[in-house]
């Protein structure tokens, strides 16, 4: 199959998940192609494509703002095949309703579904995860992109079930969606700051300028956290949100190459917060036993 890969990328996360997507389906013999979406990106044609694949991370239970822009511009045509591959740091039932618009939208093309895959990969804002945590978050993942690519060849289109409830909630809180925007006047770079210029260079909203020797925040900030996430001085004030602030890369291919840690980090005790992998990691592997002979 001839495959295109569409997908937004907030601290690299979904960029990381689709390389390795990519790099499994080539070695399949499938042709693919991969646009990452950001301001300056031109609208990749999809025409000729025989399947289509839409990754993104989930924000506030919603796909971005960038990314539902991008795609409303791509001239997807009807009986083209699409799934969706997306990604958050909690598995809650009201992630469910996170592609409500892109499944709206294929629906009116005339599209075919062709699947819908929730990874979980580590948070960038909130709270630092574990590191034996995003261990075993990267080998749930591996499992989960062998499933995809199975599913692909099969035909087969797993959903991911939302109701009336998670839709009206996951609407009601996409109103998130202004609060970039008025955040980032309380954005600043304080006196750590070494004006290496990476956040200017790398925001994908072309939002972070340096003049004068200042660095300057513009006001079509999505909240993406790549500015606060990578600085390398932890240099940068997120307004609001400063006391939820993660800073730091996870580096995540030197912890997959380590491969799960020893003890699972979620079991059956697990509680609080943590409670809500156990069913999404028990139920990845269940399909990946079943598919390919062990856990």
């Amino acid at each position: 199959m001839k495959i295109l890969l569409v997908y937004y990328t907030g601290t690299y996360n979904t960029r990381y998940l689709t390389n390795k997507l990519a790099a499994k389906l080539k070695a399949n013999g499938h042709e693919v192609d991969s646009t990452e979406i950001n301001r300056s990106a031109p609208v990749a044609d999809a025409a000729g494509y025989d399947m289509i694949g839409f990754g993104y991370p989930i924000y506030g239970f919603n796909s971005p703002l960038p990314f539902n822009r991008y795609v409303s511009k791509l001239n997807i045509c009807a009986g083209q095949k699409y799934f969706i591959y997306k990604n958050s740091g909690e598995t809650f039932a009201i992630n469910n309703a996170s592609s409500r618009i892109l499944l709206r939208r294929m629906k009116r093309r005339k599209a075919v579904f062709a699947g819908e895959y929730h990874f979980v990969m580590p948070y960038n804002i909130h709270f630092a995860f574990d590191r034996n945590f995003v261990r075993e978050i990267l080998d749930k993942d591996e499992k989960l992109l062998k499933i995809l690519v199975h599913d692909i060849e099969s035909g087969t289109a797993p959903e991911i079930k939302s109701n009336a409830a998670y839709n009206i909630a996951s609407a009601a809180v996409s109103v998130q969606k202004i609060g970039g925007a008025v955040n980032s006047f309380l954005y600043r770079a304080d006196d750590k700051c070494i004006k290496c210029g990476l956040c200017a260079r790398n925001c994908p909203e072309g939002n972070i300028k340096i003049a004068g020797g200042k660095v300057k925040f513009g006001h079509r900030c999505d909240m993406c956290m790549r500015c606060s996430f990578f600085c390398p001085t932890d240099a940068i004030h997120i307004g609001f949100l400063q006391g939820w602030k993660v800073n730091g890369d996870y580096r995540l291919a030197e912890l997959e190459a380590q491969g799960a840690p020893e003890e699972p980090y979620i079991t059956a005790e697990s509680g609080g917060f943590y409670k809500c992998f156990k069913k999404h990691f028990d139920e990845i592997d269940r399909r990946y036993g079943e598919l390919f002979g062990d856990r």
